[in-house]
């Protein structure tokens, strides 16, 4: 795994504001003493530099909390986020128990390279060709893709069965990548033109991966750009 120190503040606002939309738990960890909380990131504002979680109950009694520094684990799209900060106040927001913190200077952001699949979204223009067993060529488009294997649509007609090994070629961004794949999924829906598949390198060489881990980093950046640009 690598860690990433994000301190650009346009990459905190679209990481935090996604991480609110996912609307799943975050866990505090305060600065002094064992234990953790489960919460929720309720709001977060970049004009005011202010966050809102909900309150645990563990910190809805007893002493007042402005001044707690804590810390907030949380996982977004398959990575792992990390940031520190210190409750401003305790407040009701919307009529449960909040608490309001202050902005983070920085995020830590810790990706399971191999597992994290980054969307390959419309407005990127990810093909495939498959040669099946009889060497017929079966022609798709990629739908994420990992530094380990990716996902993709193609023709529900093509003869793909799972464990099976097949010569491949991808074409993303700029990137051409001949290799062989195993067909670790194969979904077909009862309805549609495509069925979905699952696959793994294999056999990559090391400037193959290194190239395909690249590629994983600026697709995850573009998604994180869109969905801040969607605020």
């Amino acid at each position: 795994m690598a860690d990433d120190k994000i301190t650009d503040r346009n990459r905190i606002a679209a990481l935090l504001d996604a991480l609110r939309r996912q609307e799943a738990p975050v866990q505090l960890l305060p600065a002094a003493g064992d234990g953790q909380e489960l919460s929720l990131l309720l709001a977060c504002s970049r004009r005011r530099k202010q966050l809102v979680l909900d309150a645990p109950r563990g910190l809805q009694a007893g002493d007042d909390p402005a001044g707690r520094a804590i810390t907030v684990l949380a996982r977004l799209n398959g990575a792992e986020l990390r940031f520190d900060t210190t409750i401003l106040a305790a407040e009701e927001f919307r009529g449960y128990a909040a608490l309001r913190a202050a902005w983070p200077h920085a995020v830590l952001y810790r990706q399971r390279r191999r597992a994290f699949r980054a969307p390959v979204g419309g407005d990127r223009s990810g093909r495939l060709e498959l040669y099946d067993a009889a060497g017929r060529v079966v022609r798709g488009r990629l739908t994420d893709l990992s530094a380990g294997g990716f996902g993709a649509l193609v023709d529900r007609a093509a003869s793909l069965r799972e464990r099976e090994e097949v010569e491949s070629t991808l074409a993303i961004d700029g990137l051409a990548l001949k290799t062989t794949i195993r067909i670790m999924a194969v979904r077909i829906p009862a309805r549609g033109r495509f069925m979905r598949i699952g696959a793994a390198f294999r056999g990559l060489s090391p400037g193959q991966e290194a190239q395909v881990e690249k590629l994983v980093r600026a697709l995850e950046r573009h998604a994180i750009r869109r969905g801040g640009a969607r605020r």
